[in-house]
């Protein structure tokens, strides 16, 4: 007897409520007050529990009072924020939006976090006393600052309006369901740039003596060593491929090649031509260190989809054979190092990542060998672009923890090489990475082995069913990316029984993923396993041409009265009815509203890309000014 089911309740659709914004407010607003009476009482030169912490954690470190706590403090709370997004992020993917932002516990750990590394960096600031480092900036008469703590502070900022900015969006735009939102990327972005902070303060820290045999961590493993897993931490940026990782990415395939190829090639080729043979290994086993951490802790958690990750190794390999070859810290070894580990990173490096992911990585991948020529051909590019910024970068930090330095400008060497490399990834970024539309396709769908008995499915009983789609005219899905069926949000309160998944990432209730397999029938394809076609699912064929064409068959999706505007109409096809393609962003995020105009969206993602370029370009102003002598060769202090 077939099982009707009730309609379950839907979250709102727009922005948090009132109350909740209250609550969060209070959190926040707890901790600045906080921190804001630490840095007054610092400034007044008055006791206080976290000066005298500071104090301690400078002399079992042998770092300055303003490195050796933020730094810390900095570690726990993006190590904090990393955790929050691993849980959060499936529980969007498995059970949609929120009641609120305060009802998903996961939303916690990264709220916190973000407000612990934005207050690292402004307690650096404010624990910052002679000895200072060679360039400060001035923030008041008789207060400077290390350059290494405004960029963390920055960054933390950013971060932290994301959250209201945040609510705001989802108000006036809607919910836009993705990792790579923008202010989602405010959030993230922040996360993952403030560990720009990290080696320049260690650096910054050098200059004054007070780092190497002294050092805790130095007397364990040597301050290259410390300092070359500090730039290792400048690969977190690999949060952005979450989304692959847990097998529904909304980007093009394109952009995991170039975001891995550029952040592998630009963190291995820098940390090992800081802390010399064996570096690119240290870089993959912090790599997998992090990642162990996250996988263990998140299974422990019940019914949360794991995300898998590619493995770094390869690369890392790659640069260390390259650096033997070589020998890049030899005169003049150092330019045919990085270009070389550049190319060979961003082609075998991620082709051997693509046969990993083969083994380990859930649907969409592997993805088509066809497309490997175009995706192997931008990464290689992307690696060359890491290895500019990893000359860059290394010479900055080496110049910042050097007794002397250049007093002029253009005497620091590689000067463009970092804008270089921003140049080459942001460049393919806007050339690649947003999806389009192009072509619209249609066909017919076919219902077979439907769990109800008969060939309909209306969205209320209890359905599974295997999908058949019959192209019209030429098979688009011949030579395609990626072509398959995903059943998302199922918000499992039915149970896991629902679920056929079809790779071990997915044994979880409220996603399932299988593969389209040809019939045998020109231009037809079946899934693999039943998907569901009921209740709180949204049940969609996903279709990528390369470069970036991202285009869907909807097949079915609930009606949701918290959407005002018609994509919250429920989807039903019928069973031999036509369907067409359609941007699959407008299906996978229909909370978005429908009625504001295109232009608004475009200048709302544009502002977001233009506070990140004009950070990214203080961020490289920073570590110039840090790698100079100033006039006259004689250090700033707090008094002048």
């Amino acid at each position: 007897m077939p099982i009707t089911l009730a309609a379950p309740a839907t979250p709102p659709a727009g922005g948090a409520a009132f109350h909740e914004i209250l609550i969060a407010a209070g959190i926040a607003g707890v901790v600045i007050l906080f921190f804001g009476w630490v840095t007054l009482m610092e400034r007044l030169d008055k006791p206080n529990p976290v000066g005298a912490l500071a104090d301690w954690a400078a002399k079992i470190s042998g770092l300055p009072r303003w490195v050796a706590l933020p730094a810390v403090l900095g570690l726990v709370s993006i190590l904090s924020c990393a955790w929050g997004v691993w849980w959060d992020v499936p529980i969007h993917m498995q059970k949609g939006r929120d009641a609120g932002p305060l009802a998903n516990p996961s939303h916690y750990p990264i709220f916190l976090g973000i407000l612990g590394f934005c207050h690292a960096g402004i307690l650096s600031m404010a624990l910052a006393r002679d000895p200072l480092p060679r360039h400060t900036i001035r923030l008041a008469p008789g207060w400077r600052v290390p350059l290494g703590a405004v960029i963390i502070t920055g960054a933390g900022l950013i971060a932290l309006v994301g959250f209201p900015a945040d609510d705001f969006w989802h108000r006036f735009f809607g919910q836009d369901v993705t990792e790579w939102g923008p202010t989602h990327t405010m959030m993230i972005g922040g996360a993952v740039t403030f560990v720009l902070g990290i080696p320049l303060l260690l650096a910054e820290a050098a200059q004054i003596g007070t780092v190497g045999e002294r050092a805790l961590m130095g007397r364990i493993f040597g301050h290259r060593v410390v300092t070359g897993l500090a730039i290792a931490l400048c690969g977190i940026p690999f949060a952005f491929l979450m989304e692959f990782d847990l097998g529904v990415p909304q980007f093009p395939a394109v952009t995991e090649f170039l975001i891995f190829g550029f952040l592998a090639a630009w963190i291995c080729t820098s940390v090992r031509l800081w802390v010399g043979p064996g570096g690119a290994l240290l870089v993959a086993g912090g790599y997998l260190l992090v990642h162990a951490f996250l996988w263990v802790t998140i299974d422990v958690l019940p019914d949360v989809l794991l995300a898998r990750f590619l493995l770094l190794v390869p690369s890392a390999v790659i640069v260390e054979l390259v650096g033997l070859a070589l020998r890049p810290n030899r005169t003049n070894r150092a330019i045919p190092f990085a270009l070389l580990s550049g190319l060979l990173v961003g082609s075998l490096g991620m082709y051997a990542e693509w046969l990993w992911s083969k083994v380990f990585m859930p649907l969409p991948q592997p993805f088509d060998a066809d497309a490997l020529p175009f995706l192997l051909a931008v990464s290689t590019v992307a690696g060359v672009g890491g290895g500019f910024m990893a000359l860059w970068m290394l010479s900055r930090i080496r110049l910042a923890a050097a007794a002397e330095a250049p007093s002029d400008p253009r005497q620091l060497p590689y000067r463009g090489f970092g804008l270089v490399g921003l140049v080459i990834f942001v460049g393919l970024m806007s050339a690649f990475a947003v999806p389009r539309e192009g072509d619209t396709y249609s066909g017919t769908v076919t219902y077979s082995d439907v769990s109800t008995g008969g060939k309909a499915c209306d969205g209320q009983q209890r359905c599974l069913a295997r999908v058949t789609l019959t192209f019209h005219g030429k098979d688009m899905a011949k030579d395609a990316i990626w072509f398959y069926a995903l059943s998302w949000q199922g918000n499992p309160r039915h149970g896991a029984g629902d679920n056929v998944p079809t790779d071990p990432s997915a044994h979880v209730p409220g996603i399932v993923r299988t593969a389209l397999e040809p019939t045998g029938k020109p231009g037809q394809y079946t899934t693999k396993d039943p998907v569901p076609i009921y209740g709180p699912w949204k049940t969609l064929l996903r279709l990528h041409r390369a470069p970036s064409q991202m285009v869907s068959f909807p097949i079915y999706a609930p009606d949701d009265p918290a959407i005002k505007a018609a994509t919250g109409r429920q989807v039903l096809v019928a069973d031999g009815a036509t369907v067409k393609t359609q941007l699959e962003s407008k299906f996978l995020q229909r909370e978005k509203k429908d009625n504001i105009p295109a232009a608004a969206f475009t200048i709302g993602y544009l502002l977001v890309l233009a506070t990140w370029i004009a950070m990214f370009l203080f961020y490289g102003w920073c570590y110039n000014r840090a790698a100079l002598s100033p006039a006259g060769g004689r250090r700033r202090t707090t008094s002048g």
